[in-house]
């Protein structure tokens, strides 16, 4: 048989191969076609991330530019309150000082009630001062909560005392109830819990007309419960959002009747959740309002002293001898106050005009106590302090008190003069009770020495 014809077999091939050509080209060209949109893509992609990249450096620069703006401002804003605090505290304190004084002389009636203005003026302006400080620590997250022991049962039966009298002067009632189950030596931060309870008491007494203020304390594992009940008008249901916004009052006419600037209750609230506690509102049965504030205090440290006058009061300590008392104080008006302020007390006072003056005189003949100005000429009191410690140091001598006596009172001052040799702080303007009781709270420990010798 003859054998199949070539050229078929060649056609057939051709056939296929063309196919295969052309599904090649056609799979290249499709490959080509995905591989220009990948690339495409990518380099879209590629510009997105660029973009996105610049983008976000562009707005953290941004950010960062805020953020150095703002603490800035901060600065700024915590520098102009320390200047102001201190312009306005200093001739205030001769103010209220020498209007101290001037109404324990003797005053017909009239200047009395002269000198009574004058100070219940002061003493507001004061009031609103410290207010507005306390509300810029707590904006700045500086305000700090000390942990020392004292008198629980002593301070509510101070409050109790001051509230009384106030009391009785409008023709109010005032009741406590509670206190004997108060323990006399606690931790916490004695002054802040004064300065809750001072303020909800205040505004009962305020805002009360008729009837009368119940205090009421209680303490459960470690957790301070003071309630402040009054009879006062109330709060309307509409307008108790307001009560603890700062600068706000319940009723604009509020600020024209009783006077005020809506920040007591929103610090003591904010100073009651930094003890770990609250204040809330509820209003009281037949009318009235109710106040009840929350603080965690802390057991007592076994074999610690309370640092507390209670057992200890600041007349008998500074009455227990003639003690030598170092003033350093540049300003005249304010050397005055001191020396006024002090005279009820048999006290050896010296005074001197700045920091090298006070290291000089206190090396000579140690003094029992030092009360120093912050800002003076010549040496400052800082630099005097620190002089005086290097001094005990060097000799092994015995570390006299140092109190700080400035109208610098912001709380990063304060903690910078505790830190450089100072022992304690009393802010300009001066109140005779306050600086006795600083003044006695150093002594006290002498004071024991002196009574079981």
């Amino acid at each position: 048989m003859e054998p199949f014809p070539p050229f078929k077999s060649e056609r057939v091939s051709r056939r296929r191969y063309e196919r295969e050509r052309r599904g090649r080209q056609e799979a290249e060209r499709i490959l080509e076609h995905l591989s220009r949109e990948l690339y495409e893509a990518n380099a879209a992609l590629k510009a997105q991330a660029a973009s996105l990249e610049e983008t976000v450096r562009h707005r953290t620069e941004e950010l960062r530019a805020a953020k150095v703006a703002a603490e800035t401002a901060s600065d700024a804003k915590s520098a102009f309150l320390a200047m102001i605090s201190h312009e306005i505290r200093t001739p205030l304190n001769g103010v209220l000082g020498m209007a101290t004084v001037l109404a324990e002389t003797e005053l017909d009636a009239v200047q009395m009630d002269m000198a009574e203005v004058i100070l219940t003026s002061g003493n507001g302006l004061l009031a609103l001062l410290n207010d507005v400080l306390d509300l810029s620590k707590i904006e700045a997250r500086q305000m700090e909560i000390e942990e020392i022991g004292f008198d629980l049962a002593n301070l509510m039966a101070e409050q109790r005392r001051i509230f009384e009298l106030r009391a009785a002067e409008k023709g109010l009632s005032f009741r406590m109830s509670g206190q004997a189950g108060l323990p006399s030596y606690i931790q916490g931060d004695p002054n802040r819990l004064r300065q809750v309870v001072s303020n909800l008491l205040s505004n009962a007494m305020k805002f009360t007309a008729k009837g009368g203020v119940h205090l009421d304390v209680s303490l459960d594992q470690w957790l301070l419960t003071v309630a402040v009940t009054d009879t006062g008008p109330g709060v309307p249901e509409t307008k108790r959002h307001k009560l603890f916004k700062p600068f706000s009052q319940t009723d604009a006419s509020i600020t024209r009747q009783y006077g005020g600037t809506g920040l007591g209750l929103a610090i003591s609230r904010q100073v009651c959740r930094l003890m770990g506690g609250d204040l809330v509102f509820r209003p009281a049965r037949g009318g009235g309002s109710v106040f009840t504030a929350t603080m965690r205090l802390s057991p007592p440290n076994v074999g610690a002293a309370p640092v507390d006058l209670g057992h200890c009061p600041f007349q008998k300590v500074l009455g227990a001898r003639r003690w030598r008392i170092l003033v350093a104080e540049d300003s005249e008006t304010n050397r005055k106050v001191v020396e006024l302020l002090l005279k009820p007390f048999d006290l050896d006072i010296r005074m001197v005009f700045d920091g090298a003056q006070a290291v000089e005189q206190h090396l000579a003949r140690p003094f029992d106590l030092i009360l120093m100005d912050v800002n003076m000429p010549v040496m400052n009191g800082l630099a005097a302090a620190s002089l005086i410690r290097q001094e005990e140091e060097r000799i092994g001598a015995e570390r006299v008190p140092i109190i700080a006596l400035t109208a610098n009172a912001m709380t990063h001052q304060v903690s910078d003069y505790l830190r450089q040799g100072i022992d304690a702080h009393v802010a300009k303007p001066v109140r005779r009770e306050d600086l006795a009781r600083a003044m006695a709270l150093q002594l006290c420990e002498q004071t024991r020495a002196l009574m079981q010798g």
